[in-house]
Parts: C-alpha cells; structure tokens; sequence
C-alpha cells in the first residue's frame, strides 16, 4: 500500500511522513513535533539542512501559520535535522 506522502513546505518535494520533521501550531504556538501526534494545523519540513536553513530565511513557517515564528522554533528543527539526517 502506498504511504501518505507529504510535501516540504521549503523544496516542494513529496517524502513520507517519517522522513520528514512536523511542526503544529498550538495555542501556545508553533512546535516540533516529533511523534507527528498533535492536533491542529501543521507543516512538514524535509530534514535537509538548506530547507531547513531556508525555511527561516523565507519565513516559510510564519507564511503557513499566518503567525510569528519564535527563533528557537527554527534552531529546535535545524537540531533535529541534525540529529536525525545522516545522509
């Protein structure tokens, strides 16, 4: 059976879920999130590092929450792209 695809919100491609880093936003604002469990709307990022350095530079996350982006939202993802990408 196919797996769900999703599109980086950065390059556009599709990837499966599990390659690629969820952000929700919740009451308390934007989060990672890691488990991909969280209600509400989110936006998933691929986990290589120039998206996940673009993303901040082009404000990707403030155009898909139509909302301010904390900084440390942005350093949380690039830490987990860190960690999880060893391509």
């Amino acid at each position: 059976s196919m797996k769900p695809l999703r599109m980086c919100t950065v390059c556009r491609k599709r990837f499966e879920k599990k390659d690629l880093i969820r952000v929700a936003r919740t009451p308390d604002g934007a989060v990672p999130d890691l488990n991909g469990t969280l209600p509400g709307r989110g936006a998933y990022l691929c986990k290589s590092r120039d998206c996940l350095l673009a993303a901040q530079k082009r404000r990707v996350l403030e155009r898909a929450f139509s909302g301010k982006i904390d900084a440390a939202v942005y350093a949380a993802i690039r830490e987990i792209g860190e960690e999880t990408d060893e391509r």
